[in-house]
């Protein structure tokens, strides 16, 4: 095992490889596409341009109740729209009129595209005016609303950084993946975020009941379908689970895929393990394959997958 590590880090002991791993744990994982999803925001505005075009006709609006009524009577494709102004995704909003009033409604607003009532129209003509959107067309956007409606979308996209934050891992490895894969002509058929038992529907390749309904970040499949490849990724803060916890779940895995005739390999970083050499040394003794980032781009992942 030492020397799998040495020929591309040059050191002679696993005590040397565990050494080099700990000094080469990053502080974050985050990459530029971390901050913004900027196709998934322009998806989201270009889904909506011709609506959003409509609602221009808003802007600085001398009579703004009555534009606003003629187009939700001819236009109603609009109502989707309206949710986005506010940064809001859901078609169904429940409101209270009055906090002060013990006694006060809650109404209901649907945005789903339908014919409108008068009574309808009436409704969302408030909703403009309570929720500040009547004094933004006539008083403050100047401009476009697809402007305002891009800046809108890259703030709610900016709350799936959470997301991101603990799929990141899964972003920076998967180039790496497809990068080398390409290197060597494809020889692998790539899959992300799938269950195991997508491997016996569509491949029929048998697995054990014990994976089936289990999740992998990355799944390898050569062209022979003779070798089956798991590679999980993880970045570990220092929060949540264990580092005792985590290292068993992936030799736990590790003796799960022996089971199937899969291989494994873990790929993990972060300044939580900083300190845990003790569990770093598990890992290396138990599970066949592990590596930071830094090992990856030293190009021991692709000594595992095409020449191991």
């Amino acid at each position: 095992m030492a020397s799998f590590y040495g020929k591309r880090l040059g050191t002679d002991s696993l005590e040397d490889t565990i050494e080099r791993f700990h000094e080469t744990i990053i502080d974050t994982n985050r990459s530029y596409n971390f901050f913004v999803n900027w196709e998934k925001v322009e998806q989201h505005v270009d889904k909506y341009k011709i609506e959003i075009s409509i609602l221009d006709s808003l802007i600085g609006s001398r009579n703004f109740n009555k534009d606003l009524e003629n187009i939700l009577k001819k236009y109603p494709e609009v109502l989707p729209v309206i949710p986005i102004l506010i940064a809001v995704r859901d078609a169904r909003l429940k409101v209270i009129r009055d906090f002060s009033d013990a006694d006060t409604d809650i109404m209901e607003y649907n945005f789903t595209e339908r014919k409108l009532s008068e009574l309808e129209i009436r409704v969302l003509i408030e909703f403009f005016e309570k929720t500040g959107l009547k004094n933004f067309f006539e008083n403050l956007s100047t401009k476009s609303i697809r402007d305002y409606v891009t800046g809108v979308e890259v703030g709610m996209d900016t709350h799936a950084r959470k997301n991101r934050s603990g799929d990141s891992m899964e972003l920076v490895i998967k180039p790496f993946i497809e990068k080398i894969n390409l290197k060597h002509d494809n020889r692998y058929i790539i899959l992300f975020q799938k269950n195991f038992n997508y491997l016996q529907k569509n491949f029929g390749i048998k697995v054990s009941a014990s994976i089936r309904n289990r999740k992998a970040d990355f799944i390898l499949i050569n062209a022979d379908k003779d070798r089956v490849v798991n590679i999980e990724v993880n970045f570990y803060s220092g929060t949540g689970s264990k580092p005792q916890e985590i290292v068993d779940s992936y030799i736990n895995r590790q003796e799960e895929l022996k089971e199937n005739g899969f291989e494994f390999i873990w790929i993990t970083d972060g300044y939580g393990w900083k300190g845990q050499k003790n569990q770093i040394e598990k890992g290396f003794r138990k599970v066949n394959y592990l590596l930071n980032l830094h090992f990856v781009r030293k190009g021991l992942l692709e000594d595992i997958l095409w020449i191991n």
